[in-house]
């Protein structure tokens, strides 16, 4: 009996009339994607026919009766010969041309020879030979199952995990036997194994599909092939047609198959073909794989998270969101994905990742099994000690290391992530240095071409681009010393460069990093070197990102660079990630620095307050007393930019109130201010270079109700103050927006007492104030 999975997870049985016509359904699926005419329970003459073709060619038309049948066992003679003679009479009257009788298992040896006899009158298929005869994807599957053996993943694959606990795979097959017509987006950093479970999960989809065609079929799509603005039909005809050459490949004939639920398509690595293309071109390629959502259906992207640049980003494309301001907006139509992130690899996961690896990887002279278990248990407890030192978790990780462990003459150190990089690319260099054919040029010279070109490459298109062409590198990137030497042409000497190392080529004469991460790690070591050469401050700020600066964690220079991004910031203005602003932070309260009236200094010493889980209310209300009163303009201004964004992101009443009363110090309140009852006062007027004044007397109002002691209320909005503040007189270095959330979308005004507010001020100004703050200002 067959089993079903349903969208809940729970097995059911399906009833032998549910089975019969499943195969009946994919039977008519198949021919009206041909563009066949397909009749379902049609009577002719005298006959009810379950499915009648009809096949309009020029010369020959012809009308078939197609008979399925899903049976338990290959069909017996006798059982076709009952068929054959059940349309006879259809046959002699010439109602029909001939009967296709087609099963879901096969027939005897005995029926394939009676139907042998009648064929042009009488065809048998099994629905593998049906299904195969049509479309041609059996040979397909048999192709793209290899993936999953390429490089010997097959032998040291670990199933993946989603963050809050379960296996991957377990969502996915549940996800593929539902109903639900979903997509899903399986999301992880750099090396966290999505291209290997895509790989896994087309091998797995293949071979249930070579075993009963009744399953879908796994499409494999590759986003890094994706340079350009790309439609969807052409990047499907790319893979069937072109790279597995698929019989009677046709676009509309996949777009009517995928609409009936024949496929799972799988495009894998969106964040390559962002950082390829501008966000227009991204958003464009994402419209035409979501023109697949059709019918049944199932649609999978993978990738890493950061190939967004934004929150916006992100949920335009996988939530079919638009957000405005304060406004999240549901586009019409826009499919809102089933989003996978997938977790870090265990302790367990790891232990057995490094234990099927290093057993296909180890040293030749180990012949005994004794011998192989030995050391693989010395290579294991060796990473064990260094794991510690850095964020090894991720496959590609454990790779990399596996790789150096399996040479035996590797000494495996106390080493970081960024360590393990650094010995992994130096004896790459070293390994293309000594092949004959490359003509001596060093490691050192060789890894500092390549870190030059990662460099430019990240520079030149802000981390959006990870492939170029050898003919657009800047012949400075190259090297004279290079270009001007006899013993190399230009175009042997690029090939030396590019072939092998770190890069690979891909469609036409483009290269790639092999690994994004080898990529990231090069840019590290140039910004490791950013004040030998000079790299400008908003340089180091626009080519940063968490895996670049991981690296730059863990490199022996990385003191030295946070004392020279410091030391750049003091004439820096724009904005500054939330990651760089903890380094820096950390870096001068280590070092014991003092403080100077720069803008920097003062968002440094704000962010101390929200850096912490419970704000020392107190403390920041003296400093914002302190620098609201400072005689420095510009540090006036950062001082109530950040005291206000501090309020917006962790409101305390105490912080707010400690601000009102800074502010109301530092107006110049009129010396007439009050007019005879029921006359209008002119509206008073203040100066804009005090933004001390300006804020308060801008957002603050009397209002028109007492509190229960019959005190006067003073309403304040402080969420409109910042914006003010922000559009107008926004400081010279502000956290880049993402950095923090805000507290509340739309923060109401805050009422607190009059007399709380103008504590210690005069009773004349107190007159003055109360004026003011009831008619307004002009």
């Amino acid at each position: 009996m067959t089993i079903k999975t349903t969208e809940t997870g729970t097995l059911g049985k399906l009833s032998t009339t549910e089975i019969g016509d499943a195969l009946r359904d994919q039977v008519i699926e198949l021919l009206e994607a041909e563009g066949h005419k397909v009749s379902r329970e049609i009577r002719v003459s005298s006959k009810k026919v379950d499915v009648l073709l009809e096949i309009d060619e020029e010369f020959r038309p012809q009308t078939i009766a197609v008979e399925c049948k899903n049976l338990g066992k290959n069909m017996s003679q006798a059982e076709l010969n009952a068929i054959f003679a059940d349309y006879m009479s259809l046959l002699d009257e010439g109602e029909i041309t001939s009967i296709f009788v087609i099963t879901r298992l096969d027939f005897s040896p005995e029926a394939k020879l009676y139907a042998n006899k009648k064929r042009g009158r009488l065809e048998i298929f099994s629905i593998k030979e049906f299904e195969d005869s049509l479309l041609g994807y059996r040979k397909y599957c048999r192709n793209v199952r290899d993936l999953f053996s390429e490089a010997g993943l097959e032998n040291y694959y670990i199933k993946s995990s989603i963050e809050g606990g379960g296996p991957l795979h377990d969502r996915i097959a549940v996800w593929i036997a539902s109903p639900v017509a979903t997509p899903v987006a399986i999301l992880g950093g750099y090396g966290m194994g999505k291209t290997s479970y895509c790989k896994f999960l087309t091998r797995e989809l293949a071979d249930r599909y070579l075993e009963d065609p009744s399953n879908r079929v796994p499409i494999y799509v590759k986003l890094s092939d994706i340079a350009t603005q790309t439609d969807v039909d052409g990047l499907i005809a790319k893979t069937l047609a072109d790279r597995y050459n698929t019989k009677n490949y046709s676009y509309a004939k996949f777009k009517k198959l995928n609409r009936a639920g024949k496929f799972v398509v799988i495009f894998d690595g969106f964040d390559e073909m962002k950082h390829a293309l501008s966000w227009s071109d991204f958003k464009y390629n994402f419209s035409q794989i979501h023109s697949l959502l059709d019918g049944k259906a199932k649609i999978i992207v993978a990738g890493r998270p950061n190939a967004f640049l934004s929150d916006d980003e992100h949920a335009w494309i996988l939530r079919g969101q638009r957000i405005s301001g304060d406004q999240v907006i549901r586009m019409p139509d826009a499919p809102e994905y089933k989003e996978l992130s997938l977790a870090p690899f265990t302790d367990e996961e790891i232990t057995e990742f490094l234990d099927r690896y290093l057993r296909q990887r180890h040293p030749s002279h180990l012949t005994s099994e004794a011998e192989i278990e030995t050391w693989i248990s010395v290579r294991i407890a060796d990473f064990e000690k260094i794991r510690e030192n850095g964020d090894l978790h991720r496959p590609v990780h454990l790779k990399i290391y596996a790789d150096i462990a399996a040479d035996p003459d590797a000494k495996l150190e106390s080493f970081s992530t960024y360590g393990l990089y650094a010995i992994a690319t130096t004896r790459i260099s070293e390994r293309e240095g000594e092949k004959v054919v490359r003509k001596q040029i060093d490691a050192d010279r060789r890894q500092a071409v390549i870190e030059r070109i990662a460099w430019w490459l990240w520079d030149t298109y802000d981390g959006r681009r990870l492939y170029f062409s050898p003919d657009a590198v800047p012949d400075s990137i190259v090297g004279r010393d290079l270009l001007d030497d006899p013993l190399y042409e230009r175009d042997t000497l690029y090939r030396e460069i590019f072939t092998g190392s770190f890069l690979e080529r891909k469609f036409g004469q483009n290269y790639y990093f092999s690994h994004r991460s080898f990529l990231e790690f090069f840019v590290a070591r140039r910004l490791e070197k950013a004040e030998r050469l000079a790299i400008q401050v908003h340089s180091i700020f626009k080519n940063l990102n968490p895996e670049i600066l991981s690296f730059l964690r863990q490199s022996p220079g990385y003191q030295e660079f946070l004392a020279y991004v410091d030391k750049g910031m003091q004439r820096y203005s724009g904005e500054i990630s939330l990651p760089i602003l903890e380094e820096v932070f950390l870096f001068r309260e280590g070092k014991g620095l003092a403080d100077v009236q720069l803008p920097i200094q003062v968002l440094l010493r704000y962010y101390g307050f929200l850096r912490t889980e419970e704000i020392d209310v107190q403390a920041l209300v003296r400093t914002i007393a302190a620098d609201v009163g400072s005689k420095n303009q510009e540090h006036r201004e950062t001082a109530i930019y950040f005291a206000l964004f501090l309020l917006m992101t962790r409101f305390e009443k105490d912080v707010l109130l400690g601000l009102l009363r800074s502010l109301a110090k530092t107006v110049s309140w009129p010396n007439r201010a009050g007019t005879a009852s029921g006359m209008n006062m002119t509206k008073y007027n203040y100066s804009r270079q005090n933004i001390g004044e300006y804020v308060f007397v801008r957002f603050a109002r009397i209002a028109a109700e007492m509190s229960r002691d019959g005190n006067l209320i003073i309403s304040f909005d402080y969420a409109r103050a910042f914006d003010e503040v922000r559009d107008k007189r926004l400081p010279k270095i502000v956290i880049s927006g993402s950095g923090f959330q805000k507290d509340t979308d739309s923060p109401a005004p805050i009422r607190v007492e009059f007399a709380e507010v103008f504590e210690g001020i005069s009773a004349k100004d107190q007159k003055a104030a109360k004026d003011v703050l009831t008619v307004g200002v002009a």
